[in-house]
């Protein structure tokens, strides 16, 4: 006689549960995209009329929804627009950040960051809007997204200070001196590049390495040529 027993998995979820759950699991899908709608029209909007010029009666006209609707989302526009940054902070610059800390050399890391952030900032207007209008008002807000642009500037300071200990940058900048008119240069572009003409792109990140390594006096093994990335 066999009294062996076998291990039976017991599902104590009932029907009714599991209906529940897939229910809920739908409203979480639909109030998900409804929130992406959100934050694409908002952010379309702020970049064609600006932070100030986008009221959340323009938002909800746009989007054909009422404003308890808006604010069972976002409970200001302010939170609106931060929530805006933050998704943005999200696809772009986290990604560049991650890509750009696996680099171990740090010209070639450079290089990377040089060449990818400008590209980032052509092919991304939102940016202009994003970064100069969160500078505008000093809040909570800002606060958290200075410190998720701050992990940017110090990788690149970082960055910039190994290659001076080294010998490759000779201009004899103070690291964060060099960092900051770095990236002052390259969130500029957003104030007159044309996005319009999305092949202008490689022309501008070339000018912007090359711009880079020359003034921060880079004795590059590549030279001349080997500064284009395109």
């Amino acid at each position: 006689m066999d009294l062996s027993f076998e291990e039976e998995t017991v599902d104590f979820v009932t029907e009714p549960e599991k209906s529940g759950r897939q229910i809920a699991r739908q409203e979480w899908r639909r109030s998900s995209k409804k929130k992406d709608k959100i934050l694409k029209t908002a952010i379309r909007l702020f970049l064609a009329n600006g932070y100030s010029g986008t009221s959340t009666n323009d938002i909800c006209a746009a989007l054909k929804i009422n404003k308890p609707t808006l604010y069972y989302f976002f409970k200001s526009k302010r939170q609106l627009f931060f929530a805006c940054h933050m998704k943005s902070i999200e696809t772009t610059l986290q990604p560049h950040l991650t890509r750009a800390t696996s680099i171990k050399d740090p010209e070639e890391r450079l290089r990377f960051m040089i060449s990818e952030f400008t590209t980032m900032i052509c092919k991304n207007p939102e940016l202009r809007v994003l970064i100069h209008e969160t500078m505008s008002i000093k809040d909570e807000y800002f606060r958290i997204i200075r410190a998720a642009w701050k992990s940017h500037y110090l990788l690149l300071k970082e960055t910039i200070s190994e290659l001076s200990q080294k010998g490759v940058i000779t201009s004899g900048l103070s690291s964060s001196r060099a960092t900051v008119f770095l990236l002052g240069m390259m969130t500029w572009i957003t104030f007159w590049f044309d996005y319009n003409r999305k092949g202008d792109v490689d022309d501008v990140r070339n000018s912007a390495l090359q711009f880079a390594f020359q003034g921060l006096g880079i004795k590059t093994k590549r030279g001349g040529k080997g500064l284009k990335v395109a």
